[in-house]
């Protein structure tokens, strides 16, 4: 697909000489320029043998265009059929513009391009994550000097995200959660205004050098704990990724998008949340100075579908705090008290990830308590008595332990429920007007593919 500017160079006036239509077949090295009349339509094309045939009989640069231009040429138009395209080029005509229904030109394409995939739709999904154990020790901040730990899996509840390239460089972008429209000329008009800020900085990182209609959303609401930004744009970088020459790989494609939270945007926050839900499934990770590495827990199916039977999930139809926390806790991570409480959740992570790969699921869920704990130590904000009578209705009836899943103060609860509870557990939170829902792990990530 040619650029803009490759477009512009590409077409010359009628009113213009040979000359011109030399230097623009030079300038896009197409070995044809496309002749348009003062309105813009398309009339005809000239190759640069028709060039040099007209020099050889009269030897004048300033020979009009019109005067040796092709006016029955071969062109498709905008929406073709790749078989179209097959048949002309086995006709050996070897560039081929493309015209809109107005018959102004959008694309020049021939033997060169890819014609066996010339998709211009993408899509994405990648999953939510849950945070086991060990967040606030992937701060920057505290794993520079401390090391960091981290111990998350992936469910089946996605971001997803449909991407259609442009002839031009308009942008649209559609939100189904927000119910948000964006339009803009090209990507220099992005600014930051409060709508679907996350987003336009995704787009601004990755610099596409087309227009695109982009259309997002998730199967779980905003502010839920489940680390939907991080999981949102791993799927906006998805879908542009599978246009790009240089495909990102899955370290590449978390970076970028936490480039995006913490550094373009300043949101405060970890690392843990862009790897997990990039790679999926069950990963216990570590932060250093130097590194990050996601190791991927090799679970016996059997395992993970017992995990499976044993966890629920319920939202408590409250926003997490988010950022307002997050703040905070950055703050914190310097003093003696919070140092403790990281500490011991990097020990915690470790023993959890070895319990997860023995099947000690019970030891497990004791230490998943212990991480709730020390999550409302650290910000008393984590929870209040409404939040504290869903945990406690849980644990009575059945449940062994539980937590607010990300920052706190609202989003997901998970529950561990041992096996004869899991049914009085999802009784008793019905009865207090809630959803639970069940728990499937998703063991790919982010997945992207073209139409």
């Amino acid at each position: 697909m040619l650029t803009k500017k490759q477009l512009k160079q590409a077409i010359v006036n009628e009113s213009s000489d040979i000359r011109t239509a030399m230097i623009s077949i030079k300038l896009t090295g197409l070995s044809i320029a496309v002749i348009v009349n003062n309105h813009n339509i398309v009339i005809g094309v000239i190759s640069d043998g028709d060039i040099r045939k007209q020099l050889l009989i009269n030897d004048s640069m300033q020979i009009l265009v019109t005067e040796c231009m092709t006016r029955d040429f071969a062109y498709l138009v905008e929406g073709y059929q790749r078989e179209e395209l097959l048949k002309l080029l086995d006709y050996k005509i070897h560039k081929i513009p493309v015209l809109n229904a107005k018959g102004e030109l959008v694309d020049i394409i021939g033997s060169g391009s890819n014609v066996t995939g010339f998709t211009k739709i993408s899509r994405a999904r990648t999953p939510a994550r849950v945070s086991l154990s060990g967040g606030g020790t992937d701060f920057t901040k505290y794993f520079m000097d401390q090391g960091g730990a981290g111990l998350s899996c992936t469910i089946a509840k996605y971001s997803h995200a449909v991407l259609k390239k442009r002839t031009d460089q308009k942008i649209k972008i559609y939100s189904h959660d927000f119910k948000q429209n964006i339009q803009l000329e090209s990507i220099d008009d992005i600014q930051y205004d409060g709508k679907l800020d996350l987003i336009k900085a995704g787009v601004k990182l990755l610099k596409p050098n087309f227009g695109f209609e982009l259309e997002i959303g998730c199967d779980f609401p905003p502010s839920s704990g489940l680390g939907g930004s991080a999981s949102l744009l791993a799927s906006v970088i998805g879908c542009f990724n599978e246009f790009r020459e240089h495909r990102l790989d899955r370290y590449a494609i978390a970076e970028y998008a936490f480039e995006v939270e913490r550094i373009e945007l300043d949101i405060a926050g970890g690392w843990q949340d862009q790897y997990s839900t990039v790679f999926g499934g069950f990963n216990y990770l570590e932060f250093d100075r130097k590194h990050n590495v996601v190791m991927p827990l090799k679970l016996e199916s059997n395992s993970i579908r017992e995990i499976e039977e044993r966890l629920v999930i319920c939202h408590t139809g409250r926003s997490h705090l988010g950022t307002i926390i997050q703040k905070d806790n950055h703050k914190k991570s310097s003093k003696l008290d919070s140092k403790q409480n990281s500490e011991r959740l990097k020990e915690i992570t470790i023993e959890m990830k070895n319990n997860l790969l023995r099947s000690k699921y019970d030891d497990f869920a004791i230490l998943l308590n212990e991480t709730w704990s020390i999550k409302k130590d650290n910000d008393p904000r984590a929870t209040n008595s409404e939040l504290d009578k869903i945990y406690d209705t849980a644990l009575s009836s059945g449940a062994l332990s539980g937590r607010l899943l990300g920052t706190g103060g609202g989003g997901y609860f998970i529950f561990y429920v041992p096996p004869f509870t899991r049914y009085s557990v999802i009784e008793s939170l019905k009865s207090l007007g809630l959803q639970p829902e069940e728990v499937i792990i998703d063991q790919q990530g982010l997945r992207s593919w073209k139409v």
